[in-house]
């Protein structure tokens, strides 16, 4: 999160195109694996 504030430094309000990606593991009863956020959230991994 430091990253953003660092960037908006320098762009201000425009848009910031940043390269991410997401993973889907899925196991052999098709449920898929979720990462606990540091929030109590959920997500997918790399997300």
């Amino acid at each position: 999160m430091e990253y953003f504030k660092y960037l908006r430094q320098y762009v201000g309000h425009r848009p910031i195109i940043l390269p991410g990606s997401v993973v889907i593991i899925v196991n052999q009863q098709n449920e898929i694996l979720l990462q606990e956020r540091h929030n109590g959230n959920w997500g997918l991994q790399g997300a």
